[in-house]
């Protein structure tokens, strides 16, 4: 597994939909919630830890300028 890649079984569990759920009814959980992907060519899907989070609204990035407290604002 490469770190940062979620395969088809990893939005399986995910997604909660189970284990036996198809690439139809993956696709419409991942489009309903805004998960950009990708086929992986053996029937399924798979996407990136980047995109889920951007998909909820959460980035990795920080920008210097933003109002997110640090160590150095609260001591």
């Amino acid at each position: 597994m490469t770190p940062g890649i979620l395969t088809f079984d990893d939005l399986r569990e995910i997604s909660r939909l189970g284990p036996r759920a198809r690439l139809a009814r993956m696709e419409r959980w991942a489009n309903t919630n805004g998960i950009r992907y990708k086929y992986d060519g053996r029937g399924g899907i798979w996407t990136t830890v980047e995109a889920i989070n951007a998909a909820l609204g959460v980035s990795a990035a920080v920008d210097a300028d933003s109002d997110m407290l640090t160590v150095d604002k609260v001591f």
